[in-house]
């Protein structure tokens, strides 16, 4: 809880600086003797005493969130290059994003009854062979 470090944090989220090293000032010596390993233990600690720490808390909140956001983003860029390997190099962007958007976004269900209607009112004259 190093004011210094958490400055750009603080400013981003448009926090008073002295506001919240005052109330980091008070939280320092209640938790010292407490057994907080993660961020997560010091916000679910802090939680009930919300209306004491207007600022503390939600800059807690925000350190908790942030490693989470730069996960999915290294995810997606995985999941990018075992897409387009080089094999499939001439690939369109589009292609390549609709894909990737597809691979990521995996965890919801899909009518393919649906798509199929779908695609036999914008195609009226394609033939398909559906296996």
């Amino acid at each position: 809880m190093d004011i210094e470090t958490l400055e750009p944090l603080i400013s981003h989220l448009l926090l008073g600086k002295y506001v919240i090293k005052n109330e980091i000032s008070v939280i320092k010596p209640m938790i010292k003797n407490t057994n907080l390993p993660t961020v997560f233990d010091v916000l679910n600690e802090l939680k009930p005493m919300r209306q004491a720490f207007p600022s503390a808390v939600p800059l807690i909140k925000s350190t908790a969130t942030f490693p989470v956001s730069s996960i999915a983003c290294e995810r997606s860029y995985s999941k990018m290059k075992l897409i387009k390997n080089y094999a499939q190099n001439s690939m369109s962007d589009e292609r390549l994003s609709d894909l990737s958007v597809l691979a990521m976004e995996r965890d919801f269900q899909i009518d393919f009854e649906k798509v199929v209607d779908v695609f036999a009112t914008k195609h009226k004259n394609s033939r398909i062979i559906l296996l």
